[in-house]
């Protein structure tokens, strides 16, 4: 007589032949992705009245101070000089709350980890993503703001999207690489807030690279996000210069950063499990 087989079942009700197969099915990690990723963000301004706004409302308030103080008691006239400071405080502003939310999307998740079978690479992709919509509401910011202020466009601002991409893929890299450190070295949490402010004076985000002394440039450089943001300006805004060597460079890191950070992530995820 035959008898029904038994199944062991993973923590989500399915039993282990079915759980095993499912981090390899993509449509279900790209289904998980988007889920965990508008969550996230929605998490992110849960009972806040204002809700999504404040999204935009950091990066503006930042920009209002830091332009009255370079426009009206520095006596900044530079050309759109209110768009130059405005995208660089949108494209920083993403750089620091896209690499602090990978940097604990893993020890901020321990629970989901050990109860539900995912790929635990997505909830870093997840927190970066989320952290990325709001910087594309801030860029639809930026647009009305251009527009205002008489920007011309040309097919040349296309060249943005790949540094767009670069930026996204240097922010996840680094978030992976934080996420490792901070389950060992929990100070890592503190140690990257002072590196972030201290990222954003070294940075030129509030003033052109050509107003660095040459021979500080180059060091100044090695940083992809200064190159990301100086040519972001020069395509969007018309202001600085961008060098084809300079460009590829910053797109090289930036993906360098993002492969390092995978290898890592996956050697090291076992011991991080371990250790939460």
């Amino acid at each position: 007589m035959n008898s029904e087989p038994s199944l062991t079942t993973s923590p989500l009700g399915l039993s282990q032949k079915a759980a095993s197969l499912i981090p390899h099915d993509p449509a279900y990690v790209w289904r998980l992705f988007v889920t965990l990723t508008w969550t996230n963000f929605k998490m992110r301004y849960y009972g806040s009245i204002l809700g999504y706004f404040w999204s935009l409302l950091k990066p503006l308030a930042m920009f209002g101070v830091l332009y009255v103080v370079f426009t009206v008691v520095m006596k900044q006239n530079a050309p759109h000089y209110k768009l130059f400071l405005l995208i660089g405080i949108i494209l920083w502003d993403f750089f620091s709350q896209g690499t602090t939310a990978g940097m604990n999307a893993f020890i901020g998740n321990y629970q989901m980890i050990r109860k539900v079978y995912l790929p635990r690479i997505i909830l870093v992709a997840a927190a970066v993503s989320s952290a990325f919509i709001g910087l594309f509401f801030n860029l639809i910011i930026f647009l009305i703001f251009a527009l205002i202020d008489g920007v011309s466009w040309n097919f040349h601002m296309l060249w943005f999207l790949p540094l767009l991409i670069s930026l996204y893929l240097l922010v996840t890299g680094l978030g992976l690489i934080l996420s490792i450190i901070v389950v060992k070295i929990r100070d890592m949490i503190s140690l990257w807030e002072v590196a972030i402010q201290l990222g954003f004076w070294l940075t030129p985000v509030m003033y052109p690279m050509s107003t660095v002394p040459e021979k500080w440039r180059f060091y100044l450089f090695i940083n992809p996000m200064s190159g990301i943001l100086d040519y972001s300006r020069h395509l969007l805004v018309g202001l600085g210069s961008i060098t084809q060597l300079g460009y590829f460079y910053v797109l090289a890191v930036s993906t360098l950063s993002f492969v390092v950070g995978c290898l890592v992530f996956k050697w090291k995820e076992g011991e991080m499990v371990e250790d939460l």
